[in-house]
């Protein structure tokens, strides 16, 4: 069976949808004739389908062309259409939008199964009924039931990168593996978003204990000035070895790059999802958000999270004007944490 997965719009969704994607190849039920495990085909948004890429159970991803919130239906007719030769035998749409339901329904593809809501009835042959949303279960079971498979039959997601791939890119950005990568974003707002001094006294403790390796500040374009901020609150001696990638990479650079690290402090983020997938030590803050819901999926994975009476509080801006439930969580927490880097001393 071919199948179609039309992907969701958040990295770290990506990322956990792939435990989904993992059950499916692995799924005899869904293996062709001759034995050999169905194709997963991936329909992602530009911004998500690095993820897949890097999946050793992705048949194929090809990025829509879609724009950020607009329907364009005759758009993805088009699309569904040119889907349809394909002959896919099942679609599972993530997202839970109705445009996103469309092109799978445009394709004739003849099981169609999303979860409900917005008349997604109307395009889907299996509709789902959403969890409750005040008892929301992890994100790799919320994307498994749709697979039909409980929890217990989910792996942790897996991506894997070439060792040719990370070194070309290290020697690229001028690095040696084991370097401290740092993702200080907080796409979702700043109430997930640990202070820039406590990123800053982190940086200082690993450069300190390790003075042949380099840290780096990863993120995107948006993240530049926050982490230029983080730079300048380390004492200048070391500034030479902490720099700032944010907004200099693309996401396969980055996701490569990750590869390379020997561990990674990080928000609730979708590079904290990356770097669990690629195995590598991840050191995840939490403040708004429930490390219940979205965790680091790797058993090595350390979670740092205060369970203040106020979170989760799932809000982009801290209601009460606080944020205790991250200016509290000090960075020594974090940095007696740390690894020592082989070589690094």
């Amino acid at each position: 069976m071919r199948v179609l997965i039309v992907a969701p719009n958040w990295i770290g969704d990506a990322v956990m949808s792939l435990s989904l994607l993992q059950a499916l190849h692995a799924d005899e039920a869904l293996r062709f004739a001759d034995g050999r495990p169905c194709e997963i085909h991936v329909l992602a948004p530009s911004v998500t389908a690095p993820v897949y890429q890097f999946s050793p159970v992705v048949h194929t991803v090809q990025a829509e062309p879609f724009a950020h919130g607009e329907l364009q239906w005759g758009l993805r007719k088009q699309v569904g259409r040119a889907l349809q030769a394909k002959g896919y035998g099942l679609a599972i749409t993530l997202p839970n939008s109705l445009k996103s339901a469309l092109v799978p329904w445009f394709a004739k593809v003849p099981q169609r199964v999303g979860y409900d809501g917005e008349l997604r009835s109307l395009v889907l042959s299996r509709a789902l009924p959403k969890p409750n949303k005040n008892n929301k279960p992890p994100m790799i079971e919320w994307y498994g039931r749709l697979g039909g498979y409980d929890v217990g039959a989910l792996a942790n997601p897996l991506m894997q990168v070439a060792t040719s791939t990370t070194d070309r890119v290290c020697v690229d950005f001028q690095l040696q593996r084991g370097f401290l990568a740092l993702a200080p974003g907080a796409e979702y707002g700043p109430a997930k978003r640990w202070p820039a001094a406590h990123f800053a006294a982190v940086a200082q403790a690993f450069l300190e204990h390790n003075p042949h390796q380099h840290a780096v500040l990863l993120g995107g374009p948006k993240d530049v000035e926050f982490s230029e901020s983080i730079r300048g609150l380390v004492p200048e001696q070391l500034r030479g070895r902490l720099q700032v990638l944010a907004g200099k990479t693309s996401l396969p650079q980055a996701i490569a790059l990750m590869a390379g690290a020997s561990q990674l402090v990080t928000n609730d983020s979708g590079l904290m999802h990356v770097a669990a997938a690629l195995d590598v030590q991840v050191h995840a803050v939490f403040g708004s958000s429930s490390p219940s819901h979205t965790p680091p999926l790797n058993p090595s994975a350390k979670v740092y999270y205060l369970a203040l009476p106020c979170s989760p509080c799932y809000q982009r801006e801290c209601p009460l004007g606080h944020l205790d439930c991250l200016n509290k969580l000090q960075p020594e927490m974090v940095s007696t944490q740390l690894k020592p880097v082989p070589g690094g001393g």
